[in-house]
């Protein structure tokens, strides 16, 4: 068993808007990235790790550090993109670091993800990154005579919708209210967005209750379907839509009601189609 283990916590989606490179355009979307270091011996251990970020990511600084070993975030260095270095990938690095006996460090820093992958060293240069593409990274830990290796992905969007409910439980009875967020990206205008919310037979829509009235209330198979024309969305331009659901009386207690709901728009400059889908689930109780 490797003592000494490295993995990789990247966010699942994440939306271009990196600005331009080398000014100081504040990007509209930073995201976390983590890199956990492991120590599950009870020695010190002398060790090196080197991460490569997925092409079109942007190192942004605020590294910042958790865990026992101080002075461990002095010791990483990121190395961008350059013609020097021969390398389309941002690198994370630190070498000769001591991870203390059963010992967990954590280092935290800013990412963004340009419009179009860095070709030949240069940054947002080469074709453009499509979206729901795969953005891959990967991290070595090297550790006396064993390396320990790990990988974690993000997907690429254009555009993006985030659900989030007031409650994860709900009783018989009882009302909650979702909320829908329409994110475009930061580089491209998103056209003729819709929403489409596929509520489960023992929920019920509250009339009246959106802040946006659907465009379409209608029931195929006893499930209560929903439907927003939500419109245009500009760069970096976020819409919410928030609306009421019940909890029918005759539902079992315990029972998963789920709330099924899928989006698309165009990319204004590509004319591509940006499906999104995603489903919340209220426990009975």
């Amino acid at each position: 068993m490797k003592e000494c283990t490295i993995s990789i916590n990247a966010p699942g989606r994440i939306l271009k808007g990196a600005g331009i490179p080398n000014t100081s355009f504040i990007p509209a979307y930073i995201y976390k990235l983590n890199i956990t270091l492991t120590n599950k011996s009870n020695s010190t251990k002398l060790c090196s790790f080197s991460s490569t970020m997925g092409n079109g990511i942007r190192y942004l600084n605020n590294l910042s550090h958790s865990g026992p070993d101080v002075g461990l975030a002095e010791k990483v260095t990121a190395i961008n993109p350059s013609p020097e270095i021969g390398s389309n990938n941002v690198i994370v690095f630190a070498n000769n670091i001591n991870l203390s006996p059963d010992s967990v460090n954590t280092l935290t820093f800013d990412i963004a993800l340009c419009d179009k992958l860095t070709d030949e060293s240069i940054e947002n240069s080469g074709d453009k990154i499509l979206h729901k593409s795969k953005i891959n990274y990967y991290a070595h830990l090297i550790c006396e005579d064993y390396t320990d290796s790990c990988s974690s992905s993000s997907v690429a969007c254009d555009y993006e919708m985030v659900v989030k409910c007031d409650n994860e439980k709900i009783k018989k009875g009882e009302t909650t209210k979702f909320y829908i967020h329409c994110n475009a990206g930061q580089y491209d205008m998103a056209r003729s967005v819709y929403v489409r919310s596929i509520l489960d037979e023992g929920l019920e829509f509250v009339g009246d209750s959106s802040n946006l009235q659907p465009k379409n209330v209608y029931t195929f198979n006893g499930k209560t379907i929903l439907k927003w024309d939500v419109g245009s969305l500009k760069p970096a331009e976020s819409k919410r839509i928030g609306y009421m659901v019940k909890a029918k009386d005759n539902v079992k207690s315990e029972n998963s009601l789920r709330n099924k709901l899928n989006s698309n728009c165009v990319n204004n400059s590509e004319y591509t189609q940006c499906p999104v889908s995603c489903v919340y689930s209220l426990i009975v109780e």
